[in-house]
């Protein structure tokens, strides 16, 4: 699964199994619900800082369910890396 902000720009969030993960509008926080309730969020731009290029939002997440985490670019090429349980957060650099 993933979400290109690129391609589809209106595309906000997306189901995986019994969770919906969110890019809210500010386009900088991610969020997990399950049943409705919050289960975790994320600012990636507090968290990570501001990006060297480009704009301060995510621009790209992907999931990867077999190591349980979510990929996420953001600006124009810094990346991060969200725990799909928690939402724990880290950056992981830029290009």
């Amino acid at each position: 699964f993933e979400i290109n902000l690129s391609f589809e720009p209106n595309m906000r969030g997306i189901r995986n199994k019994k969770t919906i993960y969110f890019i809210k509008k500010d386009t900088q926080t991610l969020s997990a619900y399950e049943k409705g309730k919050l289960k975790w969020k994320t600012n990636i731009i507090t968290v990570c800082g501001e990006p060297k290029a480009g704009k301060s939002e995510i621009r790209f997440l992907k999931f990867n369910e077999k190591i349980g985490t979510i990929s996420v670019i953001f600006g124009k090429h810094s990346f991060a890396e969200v725990e799909i349980k928690n939402g724990d957060t880290k950056f992981l650099g830029a290009d």
